[in-house]
C-alpha cells in the first residue's frame, strides 16, 4: 500500500487540541444512531481513525463543533463502504438510497427511513444550526452533486464500461470525493459565512477545484490495493495505465507530478486573495471570513486529508484486503423504524456553544 508516497506538501500540519477527548467519545454517536452495532463494526470503523480525520480537517475546533466534524467523517465512510458490494453495482438500487438519504435536505424523513438516511438528517440539521438559509442552500446543492455522482459511478460499473479517460473520470471523481460539503462544514463549525459573491469568484473556485483534485488523487493512491482486491477499474493510476499504457510506477509519480503543479498554482491564487476582496469590496467581517476560508477550510483540506491517508488504518494492505471481501459489515440502507435522536451535550440540538 502505497501510503508512504510523498507528495511534497507546502502547507503546514495542524489538528485540534481537543483530538483525545473526540476520539475517546467517537463511537458514542453512530452507536446511539443504531450505525455502529456490533464489536467488530466498531473495531473496523476505529482502526479508520476518521475523528483523526476531522482533527485535521477542523483543527479550529473543539467540543460539540469538533464532534460534529468527526460525526460527519463517521457518516461520510459508513455511506461510502455500502455502495462496496452489489448496491454500488446497480444504479437503480444505488438512486433508491441515495434519494432516501438526500430526502433529508427537504424536511423531516419517516421513520421507516434507513438508518443511513437518519444519521445524515441528524447532521444536516446540526449543520444548518445558526447559518442563514442562503447558505443552507448552498450546502445542499453541494450535497445532491454528491450523491449524483454515486449513481453515475453505479451506472459506469453496471454497464462495465470503465473510463477511458482521466479527465472524463475527474468529472464524476469530483462529486464523490466529498471535499466540497467537507469544506463547507468548516463554516459551520467555525460560525463564519463567505459572501457568496466571494464564493463565487474565479479565484477561489479555481482553489477548491484544487482542494477536490488533489484530495482524490490522494485518496486514488492510497485506496489501490482495496480496489486492486476488489476488481475496481475506475481509479486514477488504473487509468492512467490505460489511457497511456503507463506500468504502475510511472502513472504514480505523474499524480505526484500534478499534486505538485496544483499546489504551486494553489498558493498563487491565495496571493490574489486580497485583491479579490479589493474588488468586491468586502467589509472587515468580510474579509475576516474570507481568510478564515482560507486558513481554517480550503487549507485544511489539503493537508489534513495528506496526513490522515499516510497513517489511516483504512488503507493499510491487511484492512483493503479484509475490506474487498466484506464489503460492508452492517446494513445500513435498509428501511426501518427510526432510533430516537441522541441527546445531551454531545449532540446540541438548537445551538452552538461558544
Amino acid at each position: 500500500m502505497p501510503q508512504d508516497v510523498d507528495f511534497r506538501i507546502p502547507l503546514p500540519s495542524r489538528r485540534s487540541p481537543d483530538h483525545q477527548r473526540a476520539e475517546a467519545h467517537q463511537l458514542e454517536w453512530p452507536r446511539a444512531l443504531g450505525l455502529i452495532t456490533t464489536e467488530a463494526a466498531a473495531e473496523r470503523h476505529l482502526r479508520g481513525a476518521y475523528a483523526d480525520l476531522a482533527s485535521r480537517f477542523y483543527p479550529h475546533t473543539t467540543g460539540a463543533d469538533l464532534d460534529l466534524g468527526v460525526d460527519l467523517m463517521s457518516w461520510f465512510f459508513l455511506f461510502d463502504d455500502l455502495f462496496d458490494g452489489p448496491r454500488g453495482e446497480d444504479p437503480e438500487e444505488t438512486r433508491r438510497l441515495t434519494d432516501a438519504v438526500a430526502a433529508a435536505l427537504d424536511g423531516p424523513l419517516p421513520d421507516t427511513a434507513p438508518p443511513i438516511a437518519h444519521g445524515f438528517a441528524d447532521i444536516w440539521r446540526r449543520t444548518c444550526e445558526g447559518m442563514s438559509p442562503s447558505w443552507c442552500a448552498r450546502g445542499a446543492r453541494h450535497w445532491r452533486n454528491y450523491f449524483t455522482g454515486y449513481v453515475d459511478e453505479a451506472t459506469s460499473r453496471f454497464h462495465d464500461t470503465p473510463y477511458d479517460s482521466a479527465a472524463q473520470y475527474l468529472a464524476v471523481r469530483r462529486q464523490t470525493i466529498g471535499v466540497q460539503p467537507t469544506v463547507d462544514m468548516a463554516e459551520s463549525t467555525g460560525h463564519f459565512e463567505v459572501p457568496q459573491r466571494v464564493f463565487d469568484s474565479a479565484v477561489l473556485s479555481a482553489m477548491l477545484q484544487i482542494a477536490i483534485d488533489v484530495n482524490l488523487m490522494f485518496n486514488d493512491i492510497a485506496s489501490l490495493e482495496k480496489e486492486e482486491a476488489r476488481g475496481e477499474q475506475n481509479n486514477l493510476v488504473f487509468i492512467l495505465q490505460r489511457e497511456h499504457g503507463w506500468p504502475k510506477s510511472r502513472s504514480i509519480a505523474h499524480l505526484q507530478d500534478e499534486v505538485h503543479a496544483r499546489l504551486s498554482q494553489y498558493l498563487l491564487l491565495e496571493t490574489c486573495l486580497p485583491k479579490v476582496c479589493d474588488i468586491y469590496d468586502l467589509n472587515a467581517a468580510e474579509r475576516e471570513a474570507v481568510e478564515r476560508y482560507r486558513n481554517d477550510a480550503v487549507r485544511t483540506v489539503i493537508r489534513g486529508s495528506y496526513d490522515w491517508h499516510r497513517s489511516s488504518g483504512r488503507y493499510d494492505a491487511e484492512f483493503a484486503v479484509a475490506a474487498s471481501v466484506q464489503g460492508y459489515l452492517e446494513e445500513l440502507g435498509s428501511s426501518r423504524c427510526a432510533l430516537p435522536a441522541p441527546a445531551g451535550p454531545h449532540h446540541p440540538s438548537t445551538t452552538h456553544p461558544m
